[in-house]
Order: C-alpha cells, then sequence, then structure tokens
C-alpha cells in the first residue's frame, strides 16, 4: 500500500483560519501539521510507500526525514488533479493500492492509519474516514489506486460511496477520534486544544501563545457572538 499525501502550498493553505492567525502563524501551524501526518505515516505497518504531491518548496526537507519522495503537483489541477497524479505513479509502479491522507490531521497516528488498513481489505475496495460530520473525507484507501474517481470537496464522503457503489464496491466509512479532526476555522482549533495530544501542532499552538490567546478570546467573547462564527468546511 503506498500512501498519497497532497499538501498545498503553505502560503495559501488555511484561508479560513485568517481571523485568527496571521499568514506565518498559518504556515507554521500547515508545516506542523504536515510533519506530524508524515511521521506516523512513516511509523506505519503495511505502507510501502510514501509519496507527497505538492508545490511548496519546504515539503522536501520534510519528505526527506520520513524517507517519502516528492511528487511535483502539476499546475492549475487543484486537490483532486493532484490525487490523480499521485494514483497513476502508484499504478504506474504496480501498486495494489493506496491510502490518499490529507496533510491537516494534527492528531494522526500510526495506530489510527493501521487500523483504517485493516478494515481495508480485498481489491476492489474502498475505506474512507470521514471527518467530523460525516461529510468530508479526511483518508481514502482504494484498492485498486484507481478504483473510483476521486470526488474531494464539499460532501465528498457520501460522494465517495456512491461512486464506489456505481462500480459495484461497498464502501467501508469510519469515523475515527483521531483522523476525522482536520483543521479549518477556529473552531477546529478549539477542538484540537481541547485534546489531550497532537503532536508538534498542539506544541507550536502552545509555545507560541496562540492557544493562551485564544482560551482568554473564547473566555471574553459573550456566547451570543461565538454563536455567528462561520461554520466549518468539509474535504
Amino acid at each position: 500500500m503506498w500512501a498519497i499525501v497532497p499538501i498545498k502550498q503553505f502560503e495559501f493553505a488555511k484561508a479560513r483560519l485568517a481571523p485568527v492567525l496571521d499568514p506565518g502563524q498559518r504556515r507554521d501551524l500547515m508545516r506542523a501539521m504536515a510533519a506530524d501526518v508524515l511521521e506516523s505515516l512513516a511509523a506505519t505497518r503495511g505502507i510501502e510507500r510514501i509519496v507527497v504531491v505538492s508545490k511548496e518548496p519546504e515539503v522536501t526537507a520534510l519528505a526527506a526525514g520520513v524517507g517519502a519522495s516528492v511528487l511535483l503537483e502539476e499546475d492549475g489541477g487543484g486537490l483532486n488533479a493532484a490525487v490523480t497524479q499521485g494514483a497513476r505513479l502508484a499504478m504506474e509502479a504496480g501498486a495494489p493500492g493506496i491510502l490518499i491522507v490529507h496533510g491537516d490531521l494534527p492528531l494522526a497516528t500510526a495506530e489510527a492509519f493501521s487500523a483504517v488498513l485493516a478494515e481495508h481489505a480485498g481489491s476492489p475496495a474502498v475505506t474512507l474516514v470521514s471527518d467530523t460530520e460525516g461529510q468530508g473525507t479526511n483518508c481514502l484507501a482504494c484498492s485498486p489506486p484507481d478504483a473510483i474517481p476521486f470526488l474531494f470537496g464539499r460532501h465528498s464522503c457520501p460522494a465517495h460511496v456512491a461512486a464506489a457503489r456505481a462500480e459495484g464496491i461497498d464502501a467501508v466509512v469510519i469515523r475515527s477520534p483521531t483522523l476525522s479532526l482536520d483543521v479549518d476555522s477556529p473552531a477546529d482549533l478549539e477542538a484540537l486544544l481541547a485534546c489531550r495530544h497532537g503532536g508538534r501542532s498542539v506544541a507550536f499552538l502552545r509555545s507560541s501563545g496562540i492557544a493562551s490567546r485564544l482560551e482568554l478570546e473564547r473566555a471574553t467573547t459573550p456566547a451570543s457572538v461565538q454563536a455567528t462564527s462561520p461554520m466549518r468546511g468539509s474535504a
């Protein structure tokens, strides 16, 4: 099984966190989350190779640190095109399947990825980890790598399930307490900080003073204002 990790350029990532994090802080957080994901994948038994699809210059060093390779993302394609690019490489190399993982899963662990692989059996097969709302797709295992088209975006989890059904495959959908949390909004940051672990991501938020600032702002903001905060999206 190959792991395919698409990573957006850090300077363009996490724009919805702009109300609470400046550009430099968003870059640092994205770098920390990507490092957490790659380290967890590198420690997962059953992952033969990790391929990062990205145009972000800093990704090269992160990938090298865990023995991953970097595939330069083609211009103008977007997330689904980047994933397809990685899947194509895996197919050409004869990989039996792929595990697509987003780079913004700060609670990712090798144990969580192993649990996904344990649920993913046979070929053809499709296994998904949904986001906390059950709408986005945070991880997607496909055997063979081109078992279904990639439909990341709003409501991608039901879309991927429908795509598998159209191919005669009964997709398995998993809710994971660690892999279901991605970070797109200020509310996601609060959920992350409420967790007991989080690797580099939480360490950065705490050491930088961001965590204490957000906690103070939360404590002093009226509940009526908090209720009007933007809702989070789906991958």
